[in-house]
């Protein structure tokens, strides 16, 4: 490598750095939403509990007629 390569990787290394971390955050975000999935929890927004969400209707529409 020649001085103007050397000197240019480490003008991006913060940059690099910070790019891993947040690809971290992402991936572990990712992994744990797997995990949840695999084990049946819910990503719900409101406690899980339908009976009390104010968004009950959208999720689970009343089919009775």
């Amino acid at each position: 490598m020649n001085a103007s390569a050397l000197i240019m990787a480490s003008v991006n290394v913060p940059t690099i750095i910070i790019a891993a971390i947040i690809a971290a955050v992402v991936i572990a975000i990712v992994v744990k939403g797997i995990i949840n999935k695999k084990k049946g929890k819910s990503s719900c927004s409101c406690g899980c509990s339908c009976g009390g969400c104010s968004m009950n209707g959208m999720c689970h529409p009343n089919t009775k007629e």
